[in-house]
């Protein structure tokens, strides 16, 4: 039982630690990693999720998948599902959430577009918000670090008990 239960939580940091780099390196590579702050796209994508959305070129993108965006006006990404594209020369895509009756009111241009979703984790949201923050970012680092360091420690202490015993 305690070989499972440490394994369980050896494989629980790692994930935690992957994430974590994940959600800071990520940007980087011109991904976008988000937290979706709003049920509009229930129920493939919930409130509390976590998208990730790979930069592609406009033109790749069809009917049917889940973008990124930037709305004009406040600069604040939304996620939704293209329902149409229109223009030759200058792509504009018209766009709704899921849970919507609605289409949003206003097309998007493709110079907002951030890329097209990949990956979404259910959940992992919330902890990616809460590792942006400094004491989020400190625990997800130093506590990991510090349950290694301990594991480390008590298997030397056993391996010292059973060289006593031997």
């Amino acid at each position: 039982m305690g070989k499972l239960l440490e394994s369980i939580g050896t494989f629980l940091l790692v994930l935690l630690l992957v994430i974590a780099l994940f959600t800071f390196i990520a940007p980087n590579l011109g991904w976008s990693v988000n937290t979706v702050l709003s049920g509009s796209m229930e129920p493939h994508i919930s409130t509390g999720d976590l998208v990730v959305t790979k930069p592609v070129s406009t033109d790749e993108i069809k009917a049917g998948d889940i973008i990124t965006f930037s709305s004009s006006s406040n600069k604040r990404l939304t996620t939704h599902r293209v329902i149409s594209i229109e223009g030759a020369d200058q792509l504009q895509f018209q766009t709704k959430g899921d849970a919507n009756e609605d289409a949003d009111p206003y097309m998007v241009p493709a110079k907002n577009v951030v890329g097209k979703v990949c990956l979404k984790i259910p959940y992992f949201g919330y902890v990616s918000q809460f590792i942006k923050t400094p004491i989020g970012f400190v625990l997800t680092f130093c506590i990991p670090g510090i349950m290694i360091i301990l594991l480390e420690v008590r298997k030397l202490w056993q391996a010292r008990d059973n060289s006593k015993d031997a």
